[in-house]
C-alpha cells in the first residue's frame, strides 16, 4: 500500500472548490423560520449619484456577515420609499407572528447597519425591542403618488 497520492488533475481541484463552497453554504444555511432582511437595491437606494461616499456592495456584504445565520438578507428592487434610502425592510420570522414589518431608512453606514443587524440577530419583529437609533430612522411605507397626492392637497 503506498502513502503517496497521485497529482491532483484540474477535474479533482474544481471538486474540491465545489465541495468547500458547498460547505460553507451549509453553514450559513437559515432556518425558513427567520427573520428575513430585505435591502433595496434599486431607485436612489443603492444610488451612487445620491449617496456617493456609500460603499452600498460593502454595507450588503457587511449585513450578510453580520446576521449569517440569524436571518436571510434579499436584495430587492426599488421599495418606492426613495425619500428614505437607503432603506431596508426587516421582515418577522414567522415564530413571531404578532411582528410587524421594520422599515427602516438611512442605512447609510456601518453603525447603523450593525444596530440593525444586533436587532435582527436578537430576533427582529415582535421579539426583539427596536433600538432607538433604528426607531429615530424608521421609514413609513407611502409610495410616491400618495406622498404627491399629499403635498398637493388643498391647505398643504
Amino acid at each position: 500500500m503506498s502513502l503517496v497520492s497521485a497529482p491532483m488533475t484540474g477535474h479533482d481541484h474544481y471538486r474540491v472548490v465545489m465541495a468547500r463552497a458547498r460547505d460553507k453554504r451549509r453553514q450559513r444555511a437559515v432556518d425558513a423560520q427567520a427573520p428575513t432582511v430585505v435591502v433595496c437595491r434599486g431607485g436612489d437606494c443603492g444610488s451612487r449619484a445620491k449617496h456617493p461616499g456609500v460603499d452600498h456592495v460593502g454595507l450588503l456584504r457587511e449585513t450578510r456577515e453580520l446576521v449569517a445565520g440569524a436571518a436571510q438578507v434579499v436584495p430587492s428592487r426599488c421599495l418606492d420609499a426613495c425619500e428614505h434610502s437607503n432603506v431596508v425592510v426587516v421582515v418577522p420570522a414567522a415564530a413571531a407572528p404578532e411582528g410587524e414589518p421594520v422599515w427602516v431608512g438611512d442605512v447609510n453606514d456601518s453603525d447603523v447597519n450593525a444596530a440593525l443587524c444586533e436587532y435582527v440577530r436578537a430576533g427582529g419583529p415582535g421579539v426583539a425591542d427596536l433600538p432607538i437609533e433604528l426607531e429615530l430612522r424608521r421609514a413609513t411605507r407611502r409610495n410616491r403618488e400618495e406622498l404627491d397626492a399629499e403635498r398637493s392637497a388643498p391647505g398643504a
